[in-house]
């Protein structure tokens, strides 16, 4: 069996920026201000990491524990309807893939993700992926701020569900250089796609297990899982 961890925005699917939206909303809630998303790197980052930047950078002290729950609690809140507005889009590819594995016993597709639960099922459901999924063995970033605490979610899930699976079976597909480093960290191999904010000469600087510019039909696509 071949285990397939997928990252959600940049890779499975583009919510043109919902979530900063949602965010900036429930910022303007919290603090009665507005952030410039700009002077901070999001692309890769956890919630938790988006949401303690913004505090520290605002109020200029570090933040509590439970004001960054806060903020979550209220980007959650507002994050549906923003999707609902904003026109995003899946990544090439992605659904054909997903379709065809889902009729395969031998490969089990989950999410490994820097958004919350609740924020990766939103999003998912909303693009009508979430039936393709097992959450229950995916990894989010529940109080986690850095991607290699949710590679460690990950490695225990299939120490757990998948105990007779090797490592090199499993697989960590995102956009960015976390989440090659965050597949890296456990032992896994990397699929990066640049369908994100990085180019594919960036994501090759990061020495993936194999990089692509988009995601190849189906069926190509198994076949290279296979070398």
């Amino acid at each position: 069996m071949k285990i397939l961890f997928w990252d959600i925005d940049g890779t499975l699917l583009k919510t043109a920026k919902a979530g900063l939206y949602a965010f900036e909303e429930a910022i303007e809630e919290t603090l009665h201000t507005q952030f410039d998303f700009t002077t901070i790197k999001t692309a890769g980052m956890t919630d938790y990491y988006i949401s303690h930047q913004v505090l520290l950078l605002a109020t200029g002290r570090e933040p509590p524990v439970h004001e960054i729950c806060n903020l979550i609690n209220l980007y959650e809140k507002v994050l549906p309807s923003h999707l609902a507005t904003r026109k995003g889009h899946l990544t090439p590819s992605v659904k054909d893939i997903l379709t065809y594995l889902q009729n395969r016993q031998d490969y089990a597709s989950l999410i490994l993700t820097g958004n919350t639960e609740f924020g990766a099922k939103a999003k998912l459901s909303h693009y009508g992926l979430d039936g393709f999924f097992n959450f229950s063995s995916s990894a989010f970033c529940d109080n986690c701020f850095n991607r290699r605490e949710i590679s460690q979610q990950a490695l225990a899930k299939i120490e757990q569900n998948f105990p007779n699976v090797a490592l090199d079976q499993v697989y960590v597909i995102g956009d960015t250089p976390n989440d090659i480093d965050c597949g890296k960290a456990i032992g896994a191999r990397t699929i990066a796609v640049a369908t994100g904010m990085y180019s594919l000469e960036e994501l090759q600087d990061h020495s993936p297990w194999w990089a692509v510019s988009t995601l190849p039909p189906p069926a190509e696509f198994v076949e290279y899982l296979q070398n």
